[in-house]
């Protein structure tokens, strides 16, 4: 996947290919709807160095795929306090926001089915873990969990649609509420 080392022109062309990626994607509503040739045009490249970075359309979706995971998941394996969670998902709604022109397509689509999937079974699994590993078997709690999680997805992918007038910092906000209130229900 990575042809090249890094640059900032390297940078600079995959993050326009991105983006150009999920305009088009937006638009279109699925990845069969797209040809490299447009997303060349649409990111103002050539064909020629769309594949100096990548062998196909899947590998700029799979590249945003795996630059939330890394992001979003890699650092925080040991999460363990509520000031922990709450450090979580800030980091979550900081990304969010400072990628927000790319997310804002890329949730938008109709295609954006996998990438939520993805993004909820982590946090889940995050999640859950916490619960376990301080002892908390409860079933309840874990479908509290999961409607929580799986909820403040759908949230936010009406927000990327315009679907609601809440911001990032408003859904953030209320699901650190709840999953502070979750935390001291089930581990106090």
């Amino acid at each position: 996947m990575n042809k090249m080392s890094y640059t900032r022109a390297t940078a600079k062309n995959r993050r326009k290919i991105q983006e150009a990626f999920a305009e088009l994607l937006a638009e279109r509503g699925s990845l069969s709807n797209i040809s490299v040739t447009e997303l060349a045009e649409r990111a103002e490249i050539t064909r020629g160095t769309f594949y100096n970075y990548y062998d196909n359309l899947y590998q700029v979706g799979a590249e945003l795929q795996n630059e939330v995971e890394e992001r979003l998941f890699s650092e925080y394996d040991n999460l363990s306090t509520l000031e922990g969670l709450e450090k979580y998902i800030d980091e979550v709604f900081v990304f969010f926001e400072s990628q927000e022109g790319i997310y804002r397509e890329l949730l938008s689509s109709d295609a954006s089915t996998d990438f939520l999937h993805q993004l909820e079974k982590s946090m889940s699994q995050r999640m859950k873990a916490v619960l376990q590993k301080n002892g908390v078997t409860d079933k309840d709690a874990e479908m509290e969990l999961l409607f929580t999680i799986n909820g403040a997805i759908a949230v936010v992918r009406k927000h990327y649609r315009g679907e609601i007038d809440l911001t990032l910092a408003e859904i953030r906000d209320y699901l650190k509420a709840k999953i502070g209130w979750m935390f001291r229900k089930y581990l106090a």
